[in-house]
C-alpha cells in the first residue's frame, strides 16, 4: 500500500514567489492589495502555485498573528486575500517563513540566541536547543494552517543562516551525545569536526520537528527548508521534507542553476529553483538600486532549470503596500510562456547524461564555511562541471549515496580534488572501471591516499608549490598553461603510463622537469586517469581556454564514443534527458551579447548560436526527429547508426526530440 503523503508540488511547474520581509518600520502593508488586483495579475501569468509573504528575517509577520509579533504596519490582511484568491483559482498557496533567522524573537528572548565562543549573543540567529521551535515557530505554523489552511511552507533563513552555538545547553548536549570533553572554540582544536557535525544534526532535527508538526496538522501541506540537501548540504536525505528548493544568486542565476539543478536532480524528490526577477551590481545594501531583469535574462536562467526537468519559480517583489506592478507581471508572463512552451518534453524528464561529477559530504564538510556555506569547498566541483559542459559533455552531479546507487549508469566519473574517499566508494570506483567504466581523478593527495586505484605513488620529493609565487606549467598540444595549488610528482606502478610531466616554464623542450603529474592506468576493461594536483580548482578560478583543451584532451584519451556530439561554440551547453521513450537533446545558449562584469550584470540580448550540427548515435532509425519549440524546422538524416541533425539557430533553448 502506498503510504506517501499527497504532494501537489510533484505536478507544479511554474510558480511566483512574493515576499516583503515585514519589519517594525512598515506602515502600509496590504493597503493597496485587493482580491481583484491580485487575481488580475495572477491570471496574466497563470502560475501553478504561488508563495506569499508571511514572516521574514526581521521576525515580524505581515499578517495578524496571535502567537508572535505582528508588524505595526499591517493595514489589511494580505495573507487572507492571497488565500481567498488562490482557493478560488484552484492553485496552491505556500508561504515564505523565516526559520533559524528571527531577529525579533532574539530581541524579545535573548536566551534563544546563538552564543559565540566568546560568550556574545547573536542578534539574529536562534539556537537549535532553545525553546524557539516549540514556543514560536511551530505554534505559528499551526496557526497559519488553522487560520488560512496554507498549502505549503518555504522556510527561509535556514541552513545557510545556521552556525555553531556555544551556549550552556549546546555544550552540555554535545558532551552527552559524544562523551567528549569541552567544546572546541575554533578550527584546529580537538573535536572541531565532531562539534560541527553535532550542530548539523541539530539542524536536521529542527527541520524534522516542524515538518512532523505540520504534517500531523495537515498531511497535504508541503514543507521545504530553503537550500536543504543542495550543494551546500550533500549528505543523504534524512529530514521529512516534501520537496527541495533554493533561490539562486540575483545576478548570476544561470550559473547557479547549472550547478544546483544537477545536484537536486539526483535527490529523488520534487524540486524547483527560484530566479530573482531583479538584480543589481555590488553588494545588497550598496548603490546602485535593484532593477527588474529583462525577459531575456530571466529566460536564460530558467532554461537551465527547465532543461534539467525541474520546476521554475520567480521571485517578484511587491511594493510595501502589496501593489503588484503591472509591467513586472508582463515580463513574468513572457518568461512563463517561454517555460511552458518547453514543459511537455522537459518537465519530470530523467537524466541521460553519460558523465558524472562527484560531490562528497565527507570532503565538503572539512573545508566549507560552517555549517553549510560554500567557502572555497565547491570550486573544484564547479570547475569540473564547467570544463565538461564546455567540452559539450552532458554532465550530472552526484552525492555519495546517489553515486553508490547508480555509478554504473555512466561512462565517465570525475572525482575533482575530493579527499576522504570511503572504502565502499573506492571499491565501487574500482568495480566501475573494471567493468569498462572510466574514472578521472584530480588532487595532490591521490598517490599517497589511493595508490592502488591510481597506479602511482609519490616520487619522494617535495610537492610543487604552485602558488602566486611559484607556478607549475602543464603541456597542452605544443603549448603550456600555468596552474597553481599543490602538485605532487609521482612514480608510476607497472602498467601505468605517464601522460604529462610538469614544466618549470612555458618552453616545453627546455623546461621539462621530468616529474610525472598526470598518469593513466588501465583497470580491467576501463581506465583511470589521475591528475596529481588542483586541476579543476584552477579551471574554476580562470576558465583558461588552454586548460579546457587540456581537460578535453584527457577525456579524449578514454576513447569513449559518446551518444551525442556536436559542432558548436563552447558556450552552447548540452543536456541529455529521456521522457516517454524519447531522447531529449537540450541545447542551451549560455552566451551573452554584452561584456558582463561585476558592474554589468544584466543580459539584454543573446547572440544566437547558428548552424549547429548534432550527431546522435541510434541503433535504429528514429520514427521522428523534431525541435521544440516548433517555430523552427530542422533537417535530419540517418546513416550508419548516426542521426545527423542541422539546427539552424538556437536563441536561448531548444530541444531536439528523438523518437
Amino acid at each position: 500500500m502506498d503510504t506517501r503523503r499527497p504532494n501537489w508540488h510533484e505536478d507544479a511547474f511554474f510558480g511566483i514567489h512574493y515576499d516583503l520581509h515585514a519589519n517594525e518600520g512598515d506602515t502600509v502593508l496590504g493597503a493597496e492589495l485587493t482580491e481583484e488586483h491580485l487575481q488580475a495579475r495572477l491570471e496574466r501569468v497563470r502560475p501553478d502555485w504561488i508563495q506569499c509573504d508571511c514572516k521574514g528575517h526581521a521576525g515580524y509577520t505581515s499578517w495578524p498573528t496571535a502567537v508572535g509579533s505582528t508588524s505595526p504596519g499591517v493595514v489589511r490582511d494580505a495573507l487572507r486575500i492571497h488565500r481567498d484568491v488562490t482557493k478560488r483559482m484552484g492553485i496552491p498557496l505556500g508561504v515564505h517563513y523565516s526559520g533559524v533567522w528571527d531577529s525579533r524573537a532574539v530581541e524579545l528572548h535573548p536566551e534563544w540566541a546563538v552564543v559565540g565562543p566568546d560568550g556574545k549573543q547573536d542578534q539574529r540567529m536562534t539556537c537549535r536547543l532553545s525553546v524557539y521551535d516549540n514556543e514560536l515557530l511551530i505554534p505559528q505554523m499551526l496557526e497559519l494552517i488553522d487560520k488560512y489552511s496554507v498549502d505549503g511552507f518555504w522556510v527561509d533563513g535556514e541552513n545557510w543562516a545556521a552556525g555553531p552555538c556555544w551556549c550552556d545547553q549546546c555544550r552540555a548536549e554535545f558532551a552527552r551525545r559524544t562523551g567528549l570533553g569541552s567544546a572546541p572554540a575554533k578550527a584546529g582544536e580537538d573535536h572541531w569536526e565532531c562539534w560541527l557535525a553535532f550542530h548539523r544534526d541539530l539542524f536536521v532535527e529542527h527541520v524534522a520537528r516542524y515538518a512532523d508538526a505540520v504534517h500531523a496538522r495537515k498531511p497535504d501541506c508541503m514543507v521545504c527548508s530553503n537550500w536543504m540537501y543542495t550543494i551546500r548540504q550533500p549528505e543523504a536525505v534524512a529530514a521529512p521534507v516534501d520537496y527541495l528548493s533554493g533561490d539562486f544568486s540575483p545576478a548570476w542565476g544561470a550559473d547557479r542553476a547549472a550547478l544546483e539543478g544537477r545536484l537536486l536532480d539526483c535527490r529523488g524528490l520534487p524540486w524547483d529553483l527560484m530566479a530573482w526577477a531583479f538584480a543589481k551590481s555590488g553588494s545588497m545594501g550598496d548603490d546602485p538600486p535593484w532593477c527588474m531583469k529583462t525577459a531575456t535574462h530571466l529566460c536564460q536562467e530558467c532554461a537551465e532549470v527547465v532543461a534539467l526537468g525541474g520546476a521554475v519559480m520567480i521571485y517578484a517583489k511587491p511594493q510595501r503596500s502589496g501593489w503588484l506592478v503591472g509591467w513586472h507581471h508582463e515580463v513574468l508572463a513572457e518568461v512563463a510562456d517561454f517555460c511552458r512552451a518547453r514543459k511537455d518534453p522537459c518537465f519530470q524528464s530523467k537524466t541521460a547524461s553519460e558523465v558524472a561529477v562527484l560531490h562528497l559530504a565527507d570532503h565538503y564538510y572539512t573545508c566549507n564555511d560552517p555549517l553549510y556555506n560554500y567557502g572555497g569547498a565547491v570550486h573544484p566541483v564547479e570547475g569540473a562541471l564547467h570544463a565538461l559542459l564546455e567540452n559539450h559533455l552532458s554532465t550530472d552531479l552526484l552525492t555519495e549515496d546517489a553515486a553508490l546507487a547508480r555509478l554504473q549508469d555512466y561512462r565517465l566519473v570525475v572525482v575533482p580534488e575530493q579527499t576522504r574517499l570511503g572504502a565502499e566508494l573506492l571499491a565501487k570506483l574500482t568495480d566501475f572501471a573494471e567493468a569498462g567504466g572510466n574514472v578521472l581523478l584530480s588532487g595532490a593527495h591521490l598517490a599517497a591516499d589511493y595508490p592502488d586505484l591510481v597506479g602511482a605513488a609519490p616520487d619522494g620529493n617535495d610537492a610543487f608549490a604552485g602558488t602566486s609565487w611559484g607556478v607549475v606549467d602543464l603541456p597542452v598540444a605544443g603549448e603550456a598553461v600555468g596552474v597553481c595549488g599543490e602538485w605532487t610528482g609521482v612514480m608510476p606502478a607497472a602498467g601505468t603510463e605517464v601522460v604529462a610531466t610538469a614544466l618549470s616554464e612555458h618552453e616545453l623542450a627546455k623546461e621539462d622537469t621530468g616529474r610525472a603529474v598526470v598518469t593513466q592506468r588501465p583497470l580491467g576493461k576501463g581506465s583511470v586517469i589521475a591528475v596529481h594536483g588542483a586541476l579543476f580548482r584552477n579551471y574554476f578560478l580562470g576558465h583558461y581556454p588552454a586548460l579546457r583543451r587540456l581537460i578535453g584532451g584527457l577525456v579524449d584519451r578514454f576513447g569513449i564514443e559518446w551518444t551525442v556530439d556536436l559542432d558548436a561554440p563552447r558556450h552552447l551547453e548540452v543536456v541529455l534527458r529521456r521522457k516517454d521513450g524519447k531522447l531529449l537533446v537540450n541545447l542551451l545558449n549560455r552566451g551573452a551579447a554584452e561584456t558582463l562584469s561585476p558592474q554589468r550584470v544584466m543580459i539584454e540580448a543573446l547572440t544566437p548560436v547558428e548552424d549547429v550540427t548534432v550527431r546522435i548515435r541510434c541503433p535504429q532509425e528514429p520514427v521522428s526527429v523534431s525541435l521544440v519549440p516548433v517555430d523552427t524546422t530542422i533537417d535530419w538524416t540517418y546513416a550508419d547508426g548516426v542521426v545527423t541533425v542541422n539546427v539552424p539557430r538556437v536563441e536561448i533553448h531548444n530541444v531536439v526530440v528523438v523518437e
